[in-house]
């Protein structure tokens, strides 16, 4: 309950922001650069999927990921609607 209590305020926090220079120290201040690379693949990875343009191999190594955050990304968007898709910009 706790971890699920911070991310609610997490959020909250983070639509408070106003510009992208204010999101972007936010994120300075609450994440590690490891988490930084880990939350940018994973949006990659999801966006090249949903453009349906490349296999999950051709994914994989072109971001330089494994293939298993690949699968793991495809799976998560097996369990989502394509209105919740579209908030992933693919531009």
């Amino acid at each position: 309950m706790k971890s699920t209590m911070g991310w609610n305020k997490f959020i909250e926090n983070c639509l408070q922001m106003k510009t992208t220079e204010e999101l972007h120290k936010f994120f300075e201040l609450t994440l590690t650069v490891s988490e930084w690379e880990k939350i940018g693949a994973r949006y990659l990875i999801l966006a090249e999927l949903i453009s349906g343009n490349k296999t999950q191999r051709e994914i994989a190594a072109d971001l330089g990921v494994s293939i298993f955050n690949v699968t793991r990304g495809a799976n998560q968007l097996k369990r989502i609607d394509e209105e919740s898709k579209a908030l992933i910009s693919i531009e």
